[in-house]
């Protein structure tokens, strides 16, 4: 199996990708799951857009802009790149196995009240991990409802620290709790953020 969890720091797009289909290769399609593929677009050199989901009863990630999935991903490569591979995938693994589970992978396509929900949502949210050692702020933005994403001007921006943002990941940081100590700022629609806070906890 390829492994997720210890990538070199300057890993192309294209050859993350490939591994995490080989990772998948042999995990089954959950029972009812769910058609829509996940978009990730990814901005700069050797990004582009890459559609995951099962076809055929097998994962595939294709670089292809599936279209109006319910759910989409940008960021630029840099910033992809610190997530899966660099300062905010250090920072976390300091404190949460990061190891890569296949069938916890998987499961996320199954069809649920929860995946219902998600459909309901439209607009975009930009998570703001601030990196006050690295003088550098990295932005994923998750877009709902299917249409074009907008990073420019988001319906909500969520902005944390990564030191608050790892205690979270760690589950040490209660985000209801951080958000009314200050620990995270909310700009733009509140409800939007509130919505899929309340649905990760339920």
């Amino acid at each position: 199996m390829s492994d997720l969890s210890n990538l070199p720091a300057d890993i192309a797009p294209a050859t993350f990708f490939q591994l995490l289909e080989e990772a998948l290769a042999n995990e089954p399609a959950p029972a009812g799951a769910s058609p829509e593929k996940l978009q990730i677009h990814l901005d700069g050199d050797g990004g582009g857009p890459w559609a995951i989901g099962f076809d055929g009863g097998k994962l595939t990630c294709a670089n292809e802009n599936a279209g109006g999935t319910p759910l989409q991903l940008s960021l630029t490569v840099d910033d992809w790149r610190a997530v899966v591979a660099g300062r905010v995938r250090d920072a976390v693994a300091a404190k949460v196995n990061v190891g890569f589970d296949a069938k916890q992978a998987a499961s996320l396509y199954r069809v649920s009240n929860k995946t219902d929900q998600i459909k309901a949502f439209s607009g975009d949210l930009q998570l703001v991990i601030q990196d006050q050692d690295a003088g550098k702020d990295y932005k994923v933005t998750l877009t709902f409802g299917g249409g074009a994403p907008n990073t420019a001007s988001p319906k909500t921006t969520v902005s944390v620290n990564l030191n608050d943002f790892v205690g979270m990941a760690a589950g040490e940081i209660n985000p209801q709790q951080a958000f009314f100590m200050g620990q995270i700022r909310l700009d733009g629609d509140m409800n939007l953020a509130m919505s899929l806070m309340a649905l990760a906890q339920g």
